[in-house]
């Protein structure tokens, strides 16, 4: 029953996990007033609700990074003798303070490489790789040649991104009892 109640929360409040894309979403006013009363309504008193309710509500409201002030998420991933490290960072107050990152460290922690995102390059990139266009008829000329340039560069982009992760998709079957693929 538990978990038909966090579906249904979920329909109802949506999805906004940094899961989706390495950033958090910034709220208007009205709703991030929204967010800040659902808090209160939590903790007022601290002890308002019990400890699997107060689980329960963050999950089901994403509230662990949807409408906070602040927010930063390491990940890292080790890949042969150096390591990944990616961070999302965001401050409600400081809209600038928004990036994502990405580092290589080397066996002898030396930073190799990193790579800083702006929230508006994570953004514009998503909107790219996302949209669906196609050419109409009732495109003149000029719109024509532009549409059907995005979508060769939107194209061949995908192929190179599903040339990189082509290990992932190499096996699609699902496993078997034993855990082992067919």
């Amino acid at each position: 029953m538990r978990l038909v109640l966090v579906a249904v929360c979920l329909f109802v409040v949506g999805c906004h996990g940094p899961l989706t894309k390495p950033m958090v979403d910034r709220l208007d006013e009205e709703t991030q007033q929204k967010v800040d009363d659902a808090w209160l309504n939590m903790f007022t008193p601290p002890e308002r609700l019990d400890r699997t309710l107060l689980l329960d509500v963050i999950l089901s409201g994403q509230l662990h990074q949807y409408g906070v002030d602040y927010l930063r998420l390491v990940s890292e991933k080790h890949v042969g003798d150096g390591l990944v490290v990616m961070e999302v960072r965001y401050d409600r107050e400081d809209p600038a303070f928004d990036e994502f990152s990405v580092s290589y460290v080397d066996n002898e922690g030396y930073e190799v490489r990193r790579e800083r995102f702006a929230r508006e390059e994570v953004e514009e990139e998503v909107r790219f790789l996302l949209t669906q266009e196609e050419v109409t008829d009732d495109m003149d000329a000029e719109t024509r040649e532009a549409v059907e340039l995005r979508i060769a560069e939107r194209e061949a982009r995908m192929e190179e991104i599903q040339a990189v992760l082509a290990p992932l998709q190499e096996d699609d079957s699902p496993p078997n009892d034993e855990g082992e693929r067919e």
